[in-house]
């Protein structure tokens, strides 16, 4: 029974024993016990590839039990009766903005398709799709193309989709992975707003980011398809004697998962005069829409520079105009002095690139890949054999030289394709999202081997990234959305500017405002 059936509301919205889920030869999840909380707020925390998003697969019932048994709102997902009552009650919003979504329809079309889905009458869908619109600020939108939508607007709209039928579970895998603080603020305000109307309503969120957890009633800790610990945020950081929940969730870890583990220490940077990277009103459009917008900073020789905004703001256009791997529409900008230019193979050379996809070769071994790109970027071919053996030593591939990059777990393949970018010894290394997806542990000590370069061997760095405490360890920091730099700083300062408590205050701060009707998007309750 289901709790709008009058089933018991003490009893676990969920449980598992014994479950374990494959994909060929991979383990998603390994004889998984859990039971989860009725009536409140769940969060699932790990990084890419633990096996969160196949827990709440099962949970939803979009995939099928292989091993043990998944109990929920009452009965055994392997049942297709079960599955067919209950399935009507649950909402599954999945990973990636507006997957649950169809772009070309409108706003009001994705909604009374969905209330269709439903069984609910032209009436009745109007009542609904008039108070979803209402309370999430996107009644003005409603004939708007959702290919046409910010992404915090898609979240939004993917959140009503999910919610016309008045589900009695509600699960959500990372709805505000790669949004702006502000769109994650007012998704979750708006999601305590439909609890405080839907008391009974269960939510079970997986995400990537550890202070957003903090918020929860209840987390589940999870590594290698297992499930390391439970409890709420207090009792994890109370069993661990930590004061965050990434390091709870790293003192949780296995031994020798954690082993050599340091705290990352960032030391002071000598501020030089010379310049690295100068950008002066950069713009890109493509075709009428414009990507970057008037953009201009300067970035110190030996800096920690970082771009922190949402996806889809211009981050990664602005760095492929510094590379010479678009030509900007307006505006100029200088490597080193020189003006760039995609023909500049010599400025190019002092340049590496890291992409957000990794950029390696899959069918080549890891000392292949750097063989081949020391080749591309014309290192002599005499010294390419010792280069290849210090980079392997320095980012701990040794052992693995002749492994293709897919056999390599996810923080392996970070630091390999961190090898690859400095092969040629670059002056600038420039870095999109290089972090995304990885384990706490493998992202501490990413962020050593930068500080390292910066540092020590005066490596400039620019990278782009989406987490606060990432953004808090640069040098500087500009702050972007919608194309715009909103504001350029160190980051204690630009907490200070705002008279904010944390940077994450101060960006929701600049988002207001540079765009007032986004902060209003949200109807008060």
């Amino acid at each position: 029974m289901t709790p709008a059936d009058g089933g018991d509301a003490s009893a676990p919205v969920a449980r598992l024993a014994g479950v374990s889920l494959h994909y060929g030869k991979t383990v998603a999840l390994d004889a998984v016990d859990l039971e989860v909380p009725a009536g409140c707020m769940v969060g699932l925390i790990g990084p890419d590839g633990v096996g969160k998003s196949s827990l709440l697969a099962l949970i939803s019932g979009a995939r099928i039990v292989q091993q043990g048994e998944v109990h929920v709102l009452g009965g055994d997902m392997r049942s297709r009766r079960h599955r067919g009552r209950v399935c009507p009650a649950i909402a599954y919003m999945p990973q990636g903005l507006g997957k649950n979504l169809y772009p070309a329809l409108s706003v009001e079309d994705n909604l009374q398709f969905f209330g269709r889905l439903f069984g609910h009458a032209a009436g009745e869908r109007r009542r609904r799709i008039d108070d979803l619109t209402k309370a999430t600020g996107l009644r003005a939108f409603l004939g708007r193309p959702v290919g046409k939508l910010s992404g915090g607007m898609k979240q939004k709209l993917g959140l009503c989709c999910a919610l016309i039928h008045d589900p009695d579970l509600l699960i959500l895998d990372e709805p505000t992975t790669g949004v702006d603080p502000l769109a994650r603020s007012q998704f979750w305000a708006l999601i305590d707003r439909i609890r405080h109307d839907r008391p009974g309503m269960s939510v079970i969120v997986a995400t990537a980011y550890m202070e957003e957890a903090e918020r929860f009633d209840w987390l589940v800790a999870m590594d290698a398809g297992k499930v390391l610990a439970t409890g709420a945020p207090g009792e994890l950081h109370e069993r661990t004697g930590t004061d965050t929940l990434e390091a709870a969730f790293i003192a949780l870890l296995p031994e020798e998962k954690k082993r050599g583990h340091q705290a990352v220490v960032v030391p002071p940077f000598a501020d030089g005069k010379d310049v690295a990277i100068e950008a002066r009103d950069l713009s890109m459009r493509f075709g009428d829409f414009t990507a970057v917008d008037q953009v201009s900073f300067r970035i110190h020789r030996g800096e920690i520079f970082g771009f922190l905004g949402s996806n889809g703001c211009g981050k990664t256009t602005t760095m492929k105009m510094l590379t010479g791997l678009l030509a900007p529409s307006e505006g100029e900008a200088w490597l080193f002095g020189q003006k760039v230019d995609a023909r500049d193979i010599a400025t190019r050379r002092r340049v590496g690139y890291m992409s957000q996809a990794f950029s390696l070769y899959s069918e080549l071994s890891v000392r292949q890949n750097l063989v081949l790109h020391a080749r591309l970027f014309g290192v002599p071919q005499a010294t390419i054999p010792q280069r290849v053996d210090e980079l392997m030593t320095r980012f701990g591939l040794h052992d693995r030289p002749d492994a293709m990059p897919d056999q390599l777990p996810l923080g392996m393949r970070q630091r390999l394709s961190l090898a690859v970018a400095l092969v040629h010894a670059p002056e600038l290394l420039i870095l999109d999202e290089p972090t995304s997806g990885v384990d706490p542990v493998a992202r501490d000590a990413f962020w050593q081997f930068l500080i390292d370069l910066s540092r020590n061997d005066k490596v400039t760095i620019f990278i782009s990234t989406h987490f606060m405490n990432e953004a808090e360890r640069c040098d500087r920091i500009s702050l972007m959305h919608d194309g715009r730099v909103l504001a350029s700083d160190a980051p204690a300062a630009i907490v200070k500017q705002r008279d904010s408590r944390t940077l994450e205050e101060a960006f929701i701060a600049y988002l207001k405002d540079a765009d007032p009707a986004e902060a209003d998007a949200v109807a008060a309750p």
